[in-house]
């Protein structure tokens, strides 16, 4: 006995949000933040449901707060030691 699937063929709109998905995913995966949520926020107006991207998008943000405040962060250490050096320089 043969088995039979009737797997539906995917919409032009569905290959769409796979694509964006899948491009995003592959973003996150590799922790590139920005495009990862811009792909995600693109998959979101294709399918305002989309639960995954919802979440991916909050955790996009989480992990971009992060990442600016380590920078600034830095940044501020970075003009204290500058500072320092200039004082005891002269």
């Amino acid at each position: 006995m043969q088995h039979s699937t009737t797997e539906t063929p995917l919409t032009p709109a569905d290959h769409k949000l796979t694509e964006m998905m899948q491009q995003a995913d592959d973003f996150f995966k590799i922790e590139i933040l920005r495009p990862a949520k811009t792909y995600y926020e693109r998959a979101l107006a294709l399918d305002p449901k989309n639960t995954k991207a919802k979440h991916r998008i909050t955790e996009c943000n989480k992990m971009l707060a992060f990442e600016m405040k380590v920078i600034w962060s830095l940044l501020a250490l970075a003009a204290v030691l500058a500072g320092a050096y200039l004082l005891l320089r002269s």
